[in-house]
């Protein structure tokens, strides 16, 4: 498979925000339609936009503006067509509610594109704190997640830490190791030495951090993990919609935490 997969996704990656030096081995292709897709429990949200060269550098312009995007709940027959606001983005009134499956149809000229998710029951969060955790020779900070899994039910998470409402970091995990316990996921943010020098990544007293967790279906936690390792493997994300359309849709059950980073808060391990 042609190594041009990053050039594909280069929209999403921005949601994610993760910095990863990648090998890039270009193609030119023609541009492609990607969607981010998400109902939670307060709204939908889609917003729709076409891949670049890897040689533009303005993300002007990319935005669909004239599609037909359509929500839709088959256990209690509704069926709703978003509103274009901008931005390539599309709301709608419709709020997510746990066991219900949508469906999302796009509608762009004669292309049609489809996918489908469930919506699980709220994330359960215990506890989150930064740590100090030392190895070889060097500390390094840690954020410190602790989720409840959910009982008696196959779960799937998506976190993020958004830094000043900037995306930071972002992981996905599965219950499948500790079914019905407490579940932990470690954030590598930075080391003591990077904080110490002023290092524009590393974290510094009065940041705004935001903690997102998501309780998610499997279909939209295979598509994330497959992203998340898509550059060690060389292959595309799994494909999340039919019809070829990039990116995915996921209803998802999301709960957000504030804090103020503090360094002087920061917990020994």
């Amino acid at each position: 498979m042609k190594k041009y997969y990053i050039f594909f996704f280069s929209a999403i990656l921005t949601l994610f925000s993760c910095e990863k030096e990648i090998a890039l081995d270009y193609h030119q292709v023609n541009p492609l339609y990607v969607a981010e897709a998400t109902i939670t429990q307060d709204g939908t949200k889609v917003q729709i936009t076409t891949t670049q060269d890897v040689t533009v550098n303005t993300r002007d312009g990319h935005y669909v503006e004239d599609a037909k995007v359509v929500i839709s709940s088959k256990k209690d027959y509704y069926e709703e067509e978003l509103k274009y606001t901008r931005n390539g983005i599309y709301t709608g009134a419709l709020k997510g509610e746990p066991g219900y499956t949508y469906d999302l149809d796009i509608y762009i000229g004669d292309k049609h594109f489809t996918s489908s998710s469930t919506m699980p029951e709220a994330p359960m969060v215990n506890s989150f704190r930064f740590a100090w955790m030392k190895m070889m020779s060097q500390r390094f900070l840690f954020g410190d997640l602790r989720v409840q899994d959910t009982p008696d039910q196959n779960s799937y998470y998506f976190m993020h830490i958004y830094r000043n409402n900037v995306g930071y970091r972002w992981a996905v995990m599965t219950d499948e190791k500790n079914r019905n316990g407490e579940l932990q996921q470690l954030f590598q943010c930075t080391t003591e030495k990077k904080m110490d020098e002023g290092d524009s990544d590393a974290l510094r007293d009065g940041d705004n951090i935001r903690l997102e967790v998501r309780a998610i279906d499997k279909r939209s936690y295979d598509y994330l993990y497959s992203m998340q390792v898509m550059d060690n493997a060389g292959t595309n994300p799994i494909a999340n919609f039919t019809g070829g359309l990039l990116g995915y849709f996921s209803a998802c059950n999301v709960v957000n935490y504030q804090y103020t980073f503090r360094r002087s808060e920061i917990q020994e391990e």
